[in-house]
């Protein structure tokens, strides 16, 4: 039963650590700006900036996914901006016409699609992580260091790796998404348990089955590419924090 189910439960595995990985560095790089430049509002201009690839495709991936719908798109912007007193930001957002709660999900995941796809393109047609997967695989003690050699050789790595980190940090969906989200979600999770307190636990088609792992697939690789690259940063952004801590004291 669990094999069957192997991909929809390594995705499942890889949602945390990734809210985990974002929510530091987002955390972190905002901290890094305020102690580099003192004032917060140039903190969140420099955040911004470095996450701004990331926040065009979010906003992006919402209009085409309006726009696919049949859902007029009213704005779409781009900047930071604080909302109301507290630490809430919003670094763009697209408001589009009244629309059923169906359509209104699907818009609000369209970022988590979009962005898990562009990275899986970056990774396996760019970067090629998946003969480096094998090499470090089928190499032994010495595959590792020619897994990084080959992923070495590919040209611009730095921009590749610096763009999956942008839009991955800016890819999952924000509060104002999963306002929409949420209700669907949690209809479809009640229809979901009468179903099997009416019926038991009903066979589910292979058809489904297959185009549930397929899906959850794709998605894991992109979170798994996606964590992998944000350890790099997060060792880079831990350094200069700690650098930048220990200049200022000083």
């Amino acid at each position: 039963m669990l094999a069957t189910w192997m991909p929809l439960i390594a995705l499942a595995a890889a949602i945390l650590p990734l809210l985990g990985a974002k929510r530091w560095i987002t955390r972190q790089l905002q901290e890094l700006s305020w102690l580099w430049m003192g004032d917060s509002d140039t903190a969140l201009i420099i955040y911004f900036v470095i996450v701004l690839p990331g926040v065009v495709l979010h906003e992006l991936s919402h209009w085409l996914m309006a726009w696919a719908l049949g859902v007029p798109v009213r704005k779409l912007s781009l900047g930071p901006v604080r909302k109301g007193r507290g630490s809430r930001v919003s670094l763009g957002s697209v408001r589009v016409g009244s629309v059923d709660p169906v359509r209104s999900s699907l818009i609000g995941l369209a970022p988590l699609l979009g962005g898990s796809a562009v990275i899986l393109l970056i990774g396996y047609l760019v970067l090629h992580v998946d003969q480096v997967i094998e090499a470090m695989i089928s190499g032994g003690s010495t595959g590792i260091v020619e897994g990084l050699q080959q992923l070495a050789q590919a040209g611009d790595l730095g921009l590749w790796l610096y763009l999956i980190f942008a839009i991955s940090n800016a890819m999952l969906p924000s509060e104002s998404d999963m306002e929409a989200v949420r209700p669907v979600l949690i209809f479809l999770g009640l229809v979901a348990a009468v179903v099997l307190v009416i019926a038991g636990m009903p066979a589910i088609p292979d058809t489904i089955v297959q185009a549930v792992n397929v899906l959850a697939g794709y998605l894991a690789s992109a979170f798994g590419l996606t964590l992998a690259v944000d350890l790099v940063y997060i060792l880079i952004i831990f350094l200069l924090l700690s650098l930048t801590r220990w200049i200022r004291r000083k």
